[in-house]
């Protein structure tokens, strides 16, 4: 037991030392060398090293080839990117996801559109007494979920057939597995602009999803109302379904879409 402790806290403690690193060399002036980063994070010059080497395989740092200084590489710039785009999304949208629940009283979520699903970046609980959702931090299926299938429905066919897997997994007793009879309701959902999916994923569950469109027209993410199949019924309301495809228009537009 006393070694796996000792592991544990040494795997804890490199871990630190590689973000400190990370943190060193993003905030510095310019490329740094190992004695300099040994000196400013109080370490050995061999310790860092082999921090800098496995940062350099893995692309979150570079090596200069003439100073062999080391700077943030591109990986780590395409995170930074990433997360800063995901905060300013989610800041443009919450007016809108607000306006939603008011408007519907349901719960509403916000997700982005990822390679392996649909990431759920914020939620408004709804004023509902009995209210279900999903977490921040979710990912939903691509297949089974309305925010998955809209998504999936406003891509290229292209990019679509590479995202769904020839055995699609099966939730409930209501999941499409069929992939001939998926993509034919993808290609319904696309005609309408919207998609539903009542308990395909849980029993009970429904919501209702519309995509939200970058400035080249490609799906980045989905905003839904969430709730039980008895408050979001199939077909679904059409004032709820307006103000769904209203909330993501709108947020289409702040991001530059042009409809």
């Amino acid at each position: 037991m006393a070694v796996e402790k000792t592991d544990k806290s040494d795997t804890i403690q490199s871990v630190a030392m590689a973000l400190q690193v990370l943190e060193t060399l993003a905030n510095g002036n310019g490329d740094m060398g190992v004695t300099a980063l040994a000196s400013a994070l109080n370490t050995t010059k061999s310790r860092i090293h082999r921090h800098l080497r496995t940062l350099v395989s893995l692309g979150y740092i570079s090596q200069s080839d003439q100073t062999e200084r080391y700077r943030i590489g591109a990986r780590l710039v395409a995170l930074g990117q990433a997360a800063s785009g995901s905060a300013e999304f989610t800041s443009i949208a919450l007016p809108h996801m607000k306006t939603l629940r008011d408007r519907t009283g349901q719960a509403v979520s916000l997700g982005q559109v990822e390679a392996n699903g649909i990431r759920i970046l914020n939620t408004q609980h709804g004023n509902m007494q009995i209210e279900v959702g999903v977490k921040p931090g979710s990912l939903l299926d691509f297949c089974s979920s309305a925010q998955g299938k809209v998504a999936l429905a406003a891509m290229s066919a292209e990019r679509r057939d590479k995202l769904i897997p020839p055995t699609i997994d099966t939730f409930t007793e209501y999941t499409i597995t069929d992939r001939a009879e998926l993509l034919a309701h993808i290609d319904e959902v696309a005609r309408q602009g919207w998609a539903t999916a009542p308990n395909e994923t849980m029993l009970g569950l429904n919501a209702l999803a519309c995509p939200i469109l970058n400035i080249d027209g490609e799906p980045v993410a989905t905003i839904a109302i969430v709730s039980l199949t008895q408050y979001i019924k199939s077909p679904p309301d059409d004032d709820q379904v307006a103000a769904v495809k209203e909330a993501a228009n709108q947020i289409s537009v702040e991001l530059g879409y042009t409809p």
